[in-house]
């Protein structure tokens, strides 16, 4: 409706622009905003966008009640924006509507742009951000926009807010994961030891005295982790839709267990580990990080 109402205000002022010129010159120039035709179509789209504006804006104030285990916030968002911005880019209402064009009075086009659609739902939505699946949806409602004729600049900025969501996300779900995967290959037990003796650590004592971290309960720890290389306990992520950030969260969680490794491995054959001998060490931190490579 706005972008039919936006095509008729400038259809009806480019025809009386046009009479204007073809009339005679001792006749005088009115003004023709004050034609009562274009200030009908003009008032009619002033009052749309109010419009507009106050349903999007309950739109986003109302995501979590609408959301739904199949849909979430993120994507009803998407959902909005993607409908929206195709929208636009079909009426022949904003052919001619760019930022370069929109001038300061033009309050109507600013309230109808694509920045004003992105910054309202993508803010609205950011709070609601529990998956990287969300942060996807996001992602893909800025690239259409973009495609539809959203700036670059005005993309880079709610990129660069879901871009620091998302890392959050990734590094809550690969700490989740890791702890479990750790548990499993038999490296939890020790390092959990581990970290007990540095925060409560006694001068002059052995790691190997250490509650947890005796050469016999180290050796069984590696044993079992040794045995869990031939089919590492990497979990799939399969429920990221998303194959790039499947992959990259599979390869974070990864190199994660290669880190407690490493921090095992240092600490075990340091001054102060105390261990008779090292030979229940079967690989190098980076041997494993080798093998554990996705």
């Amino acid at each position: 409706v706005c972008g039919l109402l936006k095509f008729y205000c400038s259809a009806v002022h480019k025809a009386l622009e046009k009479l204007q010129q073809n009339q005679p010159e001792d006749v005088g120039v009115t003004d023709v905003t004050k034609n009562p035709f274009f200030a009908t179509c003009d008032e009619s789209l002033t009052e749309a966008a109010d419009s507009y504006v106050a349903s999007l804006r309950a739109y986003g104030a109302m995501l979590n009640s609408h959301a739904t285990p199949m849909e979430t916030e993120a994507q009803l968002a998407h959902r909005a924006i993607v409908q929206i911005a195709e929208e636009r880019v079909a009426s022949p209402g904003f052919a001619e509507d760019s930022p370069l064009e929109i001038s300061k009075e033009d309050v109507s086009s600013k309230q109808l742009s694509l920045s004003f659609l992105i910054s309202t739902l993508v803010d609205a939505a950011l709070p609601y951000l529990r998956s990287l699946d969300d942060s996807a949806s996001l992602y893909s409602a800025l690239n259409s926009a973009v495609k539809c004729g959203l700036e670059g600049s005005e993309s880079a900025k709610w990129s660069e807010l879901i871009q620091e969501r998302n890392a959050s996300l990734m590094e809550t779900l690969v700490d989740d994961e890791s702890v479990k995967v750790l548990a499993v290959c038999g490296l939890g037990g020790i390092h959990t030891a581990l970290q007990q003796m540095n925060g409560a650590s006694i001068e002059g004592m052995a790691m190997s005295c250490h509650p947890g971290l005796s050469q016999s309960e180290v050796e069984a720890a590696m044993k079992q982790f040794y045995s869990s290389l031939f089919s590492p306990p990497i979990p799939t992520f399969e429920e990221i839709k998303d194959p790039e950030l499947r992959k990259f969260a599979r390869s974070k969680t990864a190199l994660r267990v290669v880190d407690v490794y490493r921090e095992l491995y240092d600490a075990i054959t340091s001054e102060e580990g105390g261990y008779a001998d090292f030979a229940f060490l079967g690989h190098e931190p980076d041997q494993v990080k080798t093998l554990l490579s996705l």
